[in-house]
């Protein structure tokens, strides 16, 4: 059959199109291709970033061989370890950091008007006492405070893997027919990794599970006032002693007043802590006594600051001119057999660092308790205090290590390593 006349056949047309990419003018016109969309990007949760953090910080800094630094950033503190030289932090966590965390746990545990708080690393003077952080890093010891004074308090820890708080004082209050809503507070870690707090005037402690323990006070070092913030826990007991507790656990040198004389004489009282009541609604009237302790020196009476215990007979004290210094004390010389007031002459063994007219704005031992760190100024500002270093083991004098950090400097602190290491058994 022939081609009609004029025309191309069907064939023709359609393979021209398709040679010359030409869309076919009878369908409809293509759409243009469409990019594919951008992926938006998640804001990271406040909540895992503030677990993450902690967990990964705190641990560091328990574990941190250099100097470790509390200091405060507007309301929350912030803790730093720097290096031998005070110019490189290592790991530095501020509890800013939680609290995304805190405010979730306030208003659960207390209401909307209701403040968490975690307690610094260095306490108020460098010593926290019962830890705010539990010895594997692992757990924070946090207080809630109702919106008024009179609103119960809360305790309790939070866990840094979970997220979880564990609120013991809500475990503990009953309702229904018989109703019974407890307050707690000063919560922190014993080196077991128990958890203790105050109840009223008494103390319990909580195992993992939140099992709750009563625990029992020491009567050492108490002075008849029962509202004691500052306690530590030797074995299985509070007590109310800072870092001058014997490597032994049985006794503490409590900073006392010592009358030799026609004078007196900065000294410490040999407590033993064996002696224990149920809190401190039982505080006895008077203590019993404990054998005094001063210092005498080249024929002179010489004031003793107990700070820390350097092995089992070696104290080192803080002289009245801001000198340092150790002493050699027998711990037989700590009894529970003395029927009034007693004191014993001891002897100096070695100068650490000489007496200055500077103030000690803050003294801390190293983790190795080898060396002792100084940060001093004469007028006692932080802004042009510097830091000094004094060796122990053998003595050194004084070297100037350099200023304070400038990050540090606002309620500047050390921590400062004063208690022993104790057996926690």
């Amino acid at each position: 059959m022939g081609t009609p006349r004029g025309g191309w056949t069907a064939a023709a047309i359609t393979i021209l199109l398709a040679t010359s990419g030409c869309s076919t003018p009878f369908g409809p016109v293509a759409a243009p291709a469409t990019p594919p969309p951008t992926s938006i990007t998640p804001a990271p949760d406040p909540r895992k970033v503030a677990l993450a953090e902690a967990a990964k910080s705190l641990p560091a800094l328990l574990a941190a061989q250099g100097p470790v630094v509390c200091s405060r950033a507007g309301e929350h503190w912030r803790v730093t370890a720097y290096d031998d030289a005070f110019r490189t932090p290592a790991v530095s966590f501020s509890s800013a950091t939680l609290q995304p965390l805190l405010t979730e746990i306030a208003a659960k545990a207390g209401g909307e008007e209701a403040a968490a708080t975690v307690r610094s690393l260095c306490g108020d003077t460098g010593d926290p006492g019962v830890s705010p952080v539990s010895p594997d890093g692992r757990r924070i010891a946090v207080q809630v405070d109702g919106a008024s004074d009179g609103d119960p308090k809360h305790v309790g820890w939070l866990d840094l893997g979970t997220g979880a708080f564990t609120d013991l004082t809500e475990q503990s209050n009953k309702k229904g027919y018989v109703t019974e809503t407890f307050s707690d507070d000063r919560p922190g870690f014993a080196p077991d990794g128990s958890l203790w707090f105050r109840r009223g005037l008494r103390y319990y402690s909580a195992d993992p599970k939140g099992t709750l323990t009563s625990r029992r006070l020491s009567i050492a070092c108490i002075k008849n006032e029962s509202d004691e913030i500052y306690y530590r826990v030797i074995r299985s007991i509070a007590v109310v002693c800072p870092g001058v507790v014997h490597p032994s656990g049985k006794f503490a040198a409590d900073p006392t007043t010592v009358a030799k004389g026609w004078s007196t004489v900065r000294g410490a009282e040999l407590d033993l802590i064996g002696r224990t009541i149920d809190g401190h609604d039982d505080e006895p009237m008077h203590k019993p006594f404990g054998m005094e302790i001063v210092v005498r020196d080249d024929g002179r009476l010489r004031g003793c600051l107990p700070l820390a215990w350097l092995g089992t007979t070696e104290l080192l004290c803080q002289g009245g001119g801001n000198d340092f210094y150790t002493a050699r004390v027998s711990p037989e010389l700590a009894r529970d057999d003395i029927e009034y007031v007693q004191n014993v002459e001891i002897k100096a063994v070695k100068e650490v660092a000489p007496a200055t007219e500077s103030s000690i704005i803050s003294a801390a031992l190293s983790k190795d308790r080898r060396s002792l760190i100084l940060a001093s100024d004469p007028d006692g500002d932080i802004d042009t205090a510097k830091l000094y270093r004094v060796g122990l083991e053998p003595t050194s004098a004084p070297v100037e290590v350099g200023p304070i950090p400038q990050e540090s400097k606002d309620d500047f602190t050390l921590l400062n390593n004063f208690q022993h290491p104790m057996d926690p058994r």
